[in-house]
């Protein structure tokens, strides 16, 4: 149950047409790319021009890409600054996709999920948030083997054993990290879709009783777009920490760098 968008409304003008077959299909995949094309202009306004007083629309975007810098490193330590581009753009694309669907007739690419049937059980797979998990899943398995090695990588993943008492358990501590390992992209894909999913479905029933209490349509959905915005940042918010801390958990130490004495 979501709110009308102009894709949807779009491909019920063209009603059994190839276009309506394809608005349909490729409905998630549009706003997403819509996403991607304001993220790109607005960053690729805000960097235009060199003054030495920036406007307020570059002082903005340089303020969210140093906040964010700031709480890679905060986390991974200085040598984290080099994930700050990926988990950066991770957090500002899973934002705007939240937020977007709160603007009229546009939707949350983190909203949307294929129904998988089972039987008689119907199961919801998301499908924005379920790659982003997986783009996730492998830059930590990537980065913990390029900067571990392969043995330093398998090794970790055994449990790191220095004695016959964990050369003993390794066995099963391979099994259990390989299973943690797995069940991570899980988590993060139905937080981040539940969440967003149950924002829709809450506006969506509000709106549908503020105009049927109503000839003339009452907004009583309105409070609900403010929390929504909160939780919208909340759950980005939540999967970027969660990735870095991810990713902290298969560098070398941490990956904390020591910081010089004083710092």
């Amino acid at each position: 149950m979501h709110i009308l968008n102009f894709v949807h409304l779009i491909a019920e003008t063209f009603h059994q047409t190839p276009i309506s077959g394809f608005l349909e299909r490729f409905e998630n995949r549009i706003f997403g790319g819509l996403v991607i094309a304001l993220l790109t202009a607005v960053f690729y306004a805000a960097s235009r021009g060199v003054s030495r007083v920036p406007g307020r629309l570059r002082a903005a975007c340089e303020w969210l890409v140093e906040s964010l810098d700031g709480f890679v490193c905060g986390i991974l330590g200085p040598e984290g600054r080099r994930h700050t581009p990926f988990l950066g753009a991770l957090f500002l694309y899973i934002w705007t996709m939240n937020l977007v669907g709160l603007v009229p007739l546009m939707h949350s690419p983190t909203a949307n999920a294929m129904t998988l049937h089972a039987g008689p059980i119907t199961i919801p797979i998301p499908t924005t948030t379920a790659a982003l998990a997986l783009l996730v899943f492998f830059y930590v398995q990537f980065t913990g083997i390029r900067e571990q090695g392969i043995v330093g990588y398998l090794d970790h993943m055994a449990g790191n054993p220095r004695d016959a008492f964990g050369f003993a358990l390794m066995p099963l501590m391979f099994v259990i990290h390989v299973i943690g390992e797995l069940a991570k992209p899980l988590s993060l894909a139905f937080r981040l879709y539940g969440n967003i999913w149950g924002e829709d479905v809450l506006l969506a029933v509000f709106m549908g009783l503020g105009i049927g209490i109503s000839f003339i349509p009452i907004p009583i959905h309105f409070p609900f777009l403010f929390l929504a915005m909160v939780t919208g940042t909340i759950q980005a918010f939540v999967f970027t920490l969660l990735s870095t801390v991810y990713l902290a958990m298969v560098l070398p130490h941490g990956g904390r760098a020591h910081a010089p004495a004083g710092h």
